[in-house]
């Protein structure tokens, strides 16, 4: 071989090699970038789902402690429904980046879809500190969305977020279980409206113990363990009996007397609430026929979970008053605040259809929560429920004084009727009668009552013949 054949040849095998490396350099580069895509939310830039298993998994394989926060974005959907599903993502762009800049080195944050973020905290303390530093971040990461100076182009965005929380350890050991627990917790919060909650067994539909009392309860329909109590709803001057309300009690073999808050949480949950709303609405109804036959003359109001406010509840309710031969005028159907909240839309359409059909909608626990004057001006409602915190201390306060009195004008200007619940002196029912109240409803008048002794205090307080009085 000539020397420039010979230099051509090395030339050429040094030309093969650099070309070799640089192709496996270019292969190894695409395949990093492919992998980081594939960890990544297009969005946002910040990590994915696929990012926060490979995040957390070899923490949990190692058993070190992690703390999972699981945000949600409260009233998003009113943004995509009003200013487009563009401006939308305009706003998740500027939430991740007052959430990254928020939370720093602190942990790792990553969307998980939608408006759905979840944070790492790797190494929290032990026991209640280690929960007590992650509520106080989630409470930042919170105060910081509310002050983040959000928009969509020139139109300002207010937004609130729910936090839940779970610990690895005492809230579950692999990640599936953690974003489990954080989620209910996080709906919890929701619900509540308490911004952050930590997870708690106690409260988890999901858990041994509840599960264990779900089914107890669709036995319990059966077994006519479930019973009505009647508490009484009597004129502003209490002088007339104008209905009762029903409230559900649950006489269980082995824990006792039960009441809603000890098992409705967990029935909202599940698809049982509707056949427990169908069980309340129908025994209420024959209760009241059959007061009605014994010359007690009485209106019946039920409340309605939030869960069940929808098209649904029009077959439960026609039901009920079909087997019942009940005047839909004399049914109230208690829904509140929070299921106006959770969905204004779907909640004005299903109260239009109710009052069509001539039934009474009240609005229960008005002011504990946060329903807007559009919401409720656009709500075919009868009345309104004043929420009891104003009501027990509205002698001894006169704030809770110029709040009520301040509803009952305003309800009465927008032509309903009010209820005030929570009357336990009659200081306070003399004063609400005073404001101008229509009904009031406590235990100075009576506690709930099983039926037997609803008639029997009706009769001793001379009312049994009482004619119903509705506005």
């Amino acid at each position: 071989m000539s020397p420039a054949s010979a230099a051509a040849w090395v030339v050429a095998v040094l030309v093969s090699v650099v070309s070799a490396v640089a192709l496996t350099v270019l292969v190894r580069q695409r395949d990093r970038v492919r992998v980081e895509l594939a960890r990544t939310d297009p969005l946002t830039g910040l990590g994915n789902r696929r990012a926060l298993h490979e995040t957390a998994e070899p923490l949990l394989d190692r058993d070190g402690r992690l703390g999972l926060l699981l945000l949600d974005l409260d009233g998003f959907k009113d943004v995509n429904d009003t200013l487009g599903h563009a401006a939308g993502d305009e706003v998740l762009v500027q939430v991740a980046t007052v959430l990254a800049a928020t939370l720093g080195d602190r942990g790792t944050i990553t969307r998980l879809g939608g408006d759905e973020f979840a944070v790492l905290v790797p190494d929290p303390q032990d026991g209640d500190r280690g929960v007590a530093e992650l509520e106080v971040l989630s409470k930042r990461l919170l105060a910081a969305l509310a002050v983040g100076d959000l928009h969509a182009g020139v139109v300002p965005i207010d937004l609130q977020g729910s936090i839940g929380i779970a610990v690895s350890g005492p809230d579950g050991r692999s990640l599936g279980e953690l974003l489990q627990r954080a989620d209910i917790a996080m709906y919890a919060a929701k619900r509540a409206r308490v911004g952050v909650l930590r997870y708690d067994a106690a409260s988890d539909p999901h858990s041994t113990g509840a599960l264990e009392l779900l089914g107890q309860l669709r036995a319990a329909m059966d077994a006519d363990q479930l019973a009505l109590h009647y508490q009484p709803k009597v004129s502003g001057d209490g002088g007339r009996l104008l209905g009762f309300e029903a409230l559900v009690r649950w006489n269980h073999p082995v824990r006792g007397l039960l009441l809603p808050a000890d098992f409705l949480p967990f029935v909202e949950r599940t698809h049982l609430i509707h056949a427990l709303t169908r069980w309340v609405l129908i025994t209420a109804l024959r209760q009241a026929a059959t007061w009605r036959a014994q010359g007690l003359q009485t209106s019946m109001a039920v409340n309605i979970s939030a869960v069940s406010l929808d098209s649904g509840l029009l077959g439960i309710v026609e039901e009920a008053l079909a087997l019942t031969r009940w005047n839909p005028a004399d049914l109230v159907l208690e829904i509140t605040e929070t299921a106006i909240i959770h969905d204004p839309v779907g909640a004005r359409a299903v109260v239009e259809r109710l009052r069509e059909r001539g039934v009474r909608v009240a609005v229960d626990d008005f002011g504990a929560g946060s329903t807007s004057l559009v919401h409720l001006r656009g709500l075919a409602v009868h009345e309104l429920k004043i929420d009891r915190q104003f009501v027990s201390e509205l002698v001894a306060h006169p704030e809770d004084d110029v709040i009520v009195s301040s509803v009952i004008a305003l309800a009465h200007k927008l032509g309903l009727a009010v209820v005030a619940e929570g009357v336990e002196t009659g200081a306070a029912a003399d004063r609400l009668c005073a404001l101008g109240c229509d009904e009031l409803q406590g235990f100075y008048f009576a506690r709930p009552l099983p039926a037997d002794q609803a008639m029997a205090w009706a009769r001793a307080e001379g009312m049994a013949g009482a004619a119903v009085e509705l506005r």
